[in-house]
């Protein structure tokens, strides 16, 4: 299914990817992914110190989410069947969370 959807990733770009997408390539773009650990063996120091570089990215992102899912549309079943009002609600559940981010100046924006 993720090779069937077109990700318009520009050339150059970087993409945090997860475990169970191992398969999932895009030409001239970057893919930044946890170091899995060897059966039998452990991994390096750089490899684990790589792997909680990206752990913190990760930990970020998943803070983000869970901003968004608070609008209960997002992980509940929505009913509404006309077209692009799903998209619209997804919009404006990404929205709030940057408009709040963005109206308290005591705290980074990231």
């Amino acid at each position: 299914m993720a090779d069937a959807t077109p990700y318009p990733l520009l050339a150059g770009s970087c993409l945090l990817q997860d475990l169970g997408f191992l398969a999932f390539t895009r030409d001239h773009v970057a893919i930044i992914m946890l170091t899995k650990k060897p059966r039998g063996r452990a991994l390096t120091r750089a490899q684990k110190a790589a792997n909680r570089r990206i752990a913190r990215r990760r930990v970020r992102i998943e803070h983000v989410n869970s901003r968004v899912k608070r609008c209960r549309i997002v992980h509940d079943t929505c009913r509404l069947r006309k077209a692009g009002i799903r998209d619209l609600f997804m919009d404006v559940c990404w929205a709030l969370p940057n408009f709040r981010v963005r109206l308290t100046p005591w705290q980074p924006m990231v």
